[in-house]
């Protein structure tokens, strides 16, 4: 078993073969512009962290089917979309964007390094680091591959409010007169790392690996690396998705399901 807080690097082979058995899965869920949060929490932080210009050379990170990539090329960036599991490449090649996707596992430092050092204007990453058995490879190589002054921006399950000791609840409570809903968070495990399993999409066939990292690890590997953080964002739905069921995330508006980081190297770094 490994010692470092938040690193789990033995089970980097379980990780992709499970990623591999739930890609079709997946696809058939993401599509070819994700789900609700990509369009109403991800994509629009990222729009408003990420300065996209025309042709500038961006690295996708656990790319999946590519929901993120299209949306970067669409913008004019000329991408290259990885990830560790070759089906899900494989999907993302069928919608024949104009991105160069290859097979690459993010917690093996000297692949990622082989990409080209100061080859990136940016790397974007879409929730998959709470996927990843290791992280402190990928930010140590992102550290070489990205050019001076450029930005990581990424995404992840909100180590707050999503983590294995998260529970949803709705009460009913009664405010100036009137009975209404009360959605809210129980937190009781936050502040160790924890490995666990949990449910991907509706019909997928084995159970996810996730790693839960709070704040403290999570951003501890990315100083380590050089990086500091200079954006920052926590991103809630604006309002219920109508006929959304009551644990849906959008009607936990006070909470926030993700949190989304931008990091920069520091000079010198």
């Amino acid at each position: 078993m490994n010692d470092s807080p938040g690193e789990w690097p033995e089970l980097v082979e379980e990780t992709r073969r499970i990623w591999n058995k739930n890609a079709e899965a997946w696809d058939s869920r993401m599509g070819e512009r994700g789900n609700d949060f990509h369009r109403e929490l991800i994509l629009p932080a990222f729009d408003r962290l990420l300065s996209v210009g025309s042709d500038d050379e961006m690295l996708d990170v656990g790319c999946g089917n590519g929901v993120v990539s299209r949306y970067l090329a669409k913008k004019g960036a000329r991408v290259t979309g990885i990830d560790a599991s070759v089906d899900l490449i494989d999907y993302a090649r069928t919608y024949r964007d104009n991105i160069s996707y290859e097979v690459l596992d993010a917690t093996d430092e000297e692949t990622l390094l082989a990409l080209g050092k100061g080859r990136f204007a940016a790397a974007i990453s879409s929730n998959v680091l709470m996927d990843m058995p290791s992280i402190s490879p990928l930010l140590r190589a992102l550290a070489k591959l990205l050019r001076p002054n450029s930005p990581f921006v990424f995404s992840l399950m909100h180590p707050c409010f999503q983590n294995p000791g998260a529970t949803r609840m709705v009460e009913q409570d009664e405010r100036d007169g009137r009975f209404g809903l009360r959605h809210a968070t129980k937190i009781s495990h936050y502040i160790e790392p924890l490995h666990y399993k949990g449910s991907l999409v509706t019909n997928s066939p084995a159970a996810s690996n996730y790693f839960h990292r709070p704040l403290h690890v999570l951003f501890a590997e990315a100083f380590a690396a050089g990086f500091v953080i200079d954006g920052l964002e926590e991103p809630t739905f604006a309002q219920p998705t109508p006929g959304a069921r009551d644990m849906s995330w959008s009607q936990f508006g006070q909470i926030p399901p993700l949190l989304v980081v931008r990091l920069r190297l520091l000079a010198g770094a």
